[in-house]
């Protein structure tokens, strides 16, 4: 649908932690009330955001060290 482009990860990363503090804030506040079923389902989502953040936050560190690699590589070898 949009090619090969994608999101950088450190974009996933700031919304899917921005996303997981609300839903943990309104699942927070349910529980306040005693709506234990809107306290889930809100737990659940701020839970599958806050690891979605982790994954991207690993994607990055990834990234880096492939790009240091490389560079390591690139400065290792004679130029043409």
């Amino acid at each position: 649908m949009f090619g090969n482009r994608r999101v950088p990860p450190h974009v996933v990363f700031l919304l899917s932690l921005l996303l997981a503090a609300v839903c943990l804030f309104i699942a927070f506040r349910y529980g306040q009330v005693s709506h234990w079923l809107p306290t889930a389902l809100w737990g659940g989502l701020g839970l599958w955001f806050a690891v979605d953040a982790a994954r991207s936050y690993g994607w990055a560190q990834q990234r880096k060290r492939d790009q240091a690699s490389k560079a390591a590589q690139d400065a290792g070898q004679p130029k043409r």
